[in-house]
């Protein structure tokens, strides 16, 4: 009869998370983005059009829309058009706000989680 082998210790590394949380917002005309390190990048413009909404980001003319009921469709939507990749390189090419950051206490915002590997599905989950 055989004893089992015991365990050394060794585990296994975890799998690094797929998965990165962002906060978008809209504020004085603003689309804004936060990451889990709380920098706040500026993303494009958010402008009222009648009973509606209209977006435009400023590193791509394409990414835009109109026609939003809400503030929050608005930022949806934009969530439906980026990718992870898209985002982390604004995040890489552009400053925090700094001192220049908006009251967001109450401004309206959506949470969202952004697949890291970028397998063509911008977003995996958002809750608005």
């Amino acid at each position: 009869m055989t004893s089992p082998i015991p365990s050394v210790g060794v585990r296994a590394a975890a799998a690094a998370p797929t998965a990165v949380p962002f906060t978008f917002y809209a504020a004085n005309g603003r689309v804004y983005a936060s990451n889990v390190k709380d920098k706040l990048i500026d993303l494009g413009r958010l402008d009222r059009e009648g009973k509606g909404y209209a977006y435009q980001l400023d590193a791509d003319e394409k990414i835009a829309s109109r026609g939003f009921e809400t503030p929050e469709h608005a930022l949806a939507d934009i969530v439906g058009a980026i990718t992870f990749l898209f985002l982390d390189g604004q995040f890489t090419a552009l400053a925090d706000v700094g001192g220049e950051r908006p009251d967001l206490a109450d401004a309206p915002q959506i949470h969202v989680t952004l697949d890291a590997l970028g397998k063509g599905e911008p977003a995996i989950a958002a809750d608005i």
